[in-house]
């Protein structure tokens, strides 16, 4: 769900703010690519992939490993309408995401993503929580020669082992989970451009299959409140990202990624705790949509060790919360 709900208030200039700070790291990258260029201007240049959209799979053999450490601040919300408004006093949140994919053969491929939340506490302190877990398996459908495009089919499903409710009685402010089994379907190409190949550009489209649910108890990540007991049964979603890279030379690169989420709603019901007895609780969740991009800033050591450090910024929606989302990712090849 990318719905998010805090307190608005008037939205102010603020929003420029972390374009600013990913302009400025841009301009950084490349006053240091200039530097280094001299020294590996015939090196071939190298890629880890951008933050968001997702890669091809590993030749046989290999294993990526690829953890990320990152800072998600709620800044605003979009309105029923499309409005932005800026929102004061929601805490921010850190997440450490590691995922693992394993080239079983050249065609096919093997992953987990483990991941784990410092989650903010109603005391005011904060608490390490286990977040969700991914696995997923991409099979290459297609390769040809020209620009070196490929085009992968992947399957991913979600296991909720993070904390979704009953956040009231274990004294946490947020969850790190959302109690539902998912399943996603995705299509991914990949394409090399410009005579020295420094150019990649990736597509990804995925579609969650509707009909996965999670029994609720509690405060949840759904906004219930104290008292409640019932479930919520999520309706489809899907996501598209086009993700570019450019690298200035074999060890700087520019990548950004445009992404668009969309999400179809809910359905709470159940029944709510009172002096008077239980009460009869129906409500649908409305949809929801975010625009954001994703820039970032790629330095490698060698060929198989990449770091890559950039933003998630959200810049239009609707009923969905405006997010920055500094990250730090460390790619590694074995």
């Amino acid at each position: 769900m990318i719905l998010n709900r805090p307190h608005p208030r008037t939205t102010s200039a603020r929003a420029a703010v972390p374009l600013l700070t990913v302009l400025a790291l841009y301009l950084f990258a490349a006053t240091c690519a200039n530097a280094d260029s001299g020294h590996s201007r015939d090196r071939e240049v190298r890629f880890t992939g951008p933050l968001v959209t997702g890669a091809p799979p590993l030749p046989k053999g290999l294993l990526n490993v690829e953890p990320y450490l990152i800072n998600t601040r709620v800044v605003g919300v979009y309105d029923r309408d499309g409005r932005r408004h800026d929102v004061d006093g929601v805490p921010d949140s850190w997440t450490l995401a590691v995922p693992m994919a394993y080239g079983v053969a050249d065609r096919l491929t093997l992953g987990a993503t483990f991941s784990a939340g410092l989650a903010s506490t109603l005391s005011g302190n904060r608490s390490w929580q286990m977040g969700d877990t991914g696995v997923s398996m991409s099979y290459l459908l297609a390769k040809r020669d020209a620009h070196n495009a490929t085009l992968t089919v992947a399957l991913k499903q979600n296991l909720p082992t993070g904390r979704h409710d009953r956040l009231d009685r274990d004294n946490l402010a947020e969850a790190t989970g959302s109690g539902a089994a998912t399943t996603r379907v995705a299509l991914l190409g990949q394409a090399y451009f410009l005579p020295r190949r420094n150019l990649r550009a990736r597509i990804n489209v995925s579609w969650r299959l509707p009909g996965s649910h999670a029994s609720l108890d509690g405060e949840s990540a759904y906004g219930t409140s104290a008292g409640f007991d019932g479930r919520v049964e999520l309706q489809g979603a899907s996501q598209a990202s086009l993700g570019v890279e450019y690298g200035l030379n074999p060890r700087w690169v520019l990548a950004t990624d445009l992404v668009y989420e969309r999400d179809h709603g809910a359905h709470l019901h159940g029944t709510i705790r009172s002096d008077a007895g239980p009460l009869a609780y129906d409500r649908a969740l409305p949809s929801s949509w975010r625009a954001s991009l994703a820039p970032a800033v790629e330095y490698h050591w060698n060929e198989r060790i990449g770091l890559i450090a950039g933003a998630f910024v959200s810049f239009d929606g609707r009923n969905s919360a405006a997010v920055f989302s500094p990250q730090v990712a460390l790619n590694m090849v074995f």
